[in-house]
């Protein structure tokens, strides 16, 4: 009788020490959660209600002219936009030296070392400072969010060092307002499913036309096929022939359509139904700031 009052004493001890111990088993294996792509869960998606003009009308910069569900885009120059949130975030992508806005960005995206694209200035008031590119501890992979924006990257032009892989570019996609922004960066190759399904669903393209670092017309028309965003706006272009030349060779294949502005409110309500092309007017030229 003994032996078995000792006997189930340890069943009993052996039995309570499993199941104090399952809690922190359980966390340290618990899969770590994944975050799904633009478009699957908004940060914010109320509905916008459109005033005068569907689409584009003139916009001040004063962050309260951005109305829940809805974001404004200006282009600051050459691959540089400011995109500003319903609840006042700021968002500047290809922050850098020689294209600025006179604003303080709460976050800024640099997608490659280059002078116009990234700066090593980064001021004490910008909260995120995303760069694209691997500095030396591997491939960078950015997710995150402040207030109502998220921000995330696909790290692109891949190069094998036989070892390991690096990269020296990023896309960047902004989440806000219920709009999906894509800035495809120095995007130099075809994208394929995997990388399509990584992205998401993009409303807005900013797409790089100069195809002399960049895609090649071929390349730039396969993704964005691919992605099927309802609106591209060009960017990475100096002079404005660039951009007329793009426009000729795409034409047949998108609408296009042209604004003086170089400020636009977005939302989905007023989103194209099918792709087409916005060319928008650069606020700044190369050294100078707005």
């Amino acid at each position: 009788m003994q032996q078995l009052k000792c006997l189930f004493g340890f069943v009993v001890i052996f039995a309570t020490a499993i199941f104090l111990s399952a809690p922190s088993f359980a966390q340290a294996t618990a899969p770590k959660p994944v975050r799904a792509p633009c478009g699957a869960g908004f940060v914010h998606n109320q509905q916008f209600q459109p005033s005068i003009n569907p689409l584009l009308h003139k916009a001040s910069f004063q962050l309260a002219d951005v109305q829940a569900g809805a974001l404004r885009l200006s282009f600051i120059g050459h691959a540089s936009f400011l995109i500003e949130s319903p609840q006042g975030v700021k968002v500047i992508t290809d922050y850098n030296d020689y294209y600025r806005a006179k604003v303080m960005p709460d976050i800024a995206t640099m997608n490659i070392d280059r002078g116009n694209h990234s700066t090593s200035l980064i001021e004490p008031g910008i909260k995120f400072a995303l760069r694209g590119w691997d500095i030396g501890h591997g491939i960078p992979r950015h997710d995150i969010a402040y207030k109502d924006v998220r921000v995330y990257n696909l790290p692109t032009n891949l190069q094998d060092f036989g070892s390991s892989f690096s990269n020296f570019s990023s896309m960047f996609i902004v989440q806000s307002g219920g709009i999906c922004v894509g800035h495809m960066g120095h995007l130099r190759h075809i994208l394929d499913t995997k990388a399509f399904a990584k992205i998401g669903r993009i409303d807005v393209l900013l797409v790089p036309i100069d195809r002399r670092v960049t895609q090649s017309i071929e390349e730039l028309i396969h993704n964005i096929k691919g992605i099927r965003p309802r609106m591209i706006v060009p960017m990475h272009f100096n002079a404005m022939f660039t951009a007329e030349e793009f426009l000729a060779q795409i034409s047949g294949i998108f609408p296009v359509k042209r604004t003086t502005q170089s400020s636009i409110i977005l939302s989905r309500a007023t989103l194209p139904r099918k792709t087409e092309v916005l060319l928008m007017q650069p606020r700044t030229s190369f050294g100078e700031q707005y």
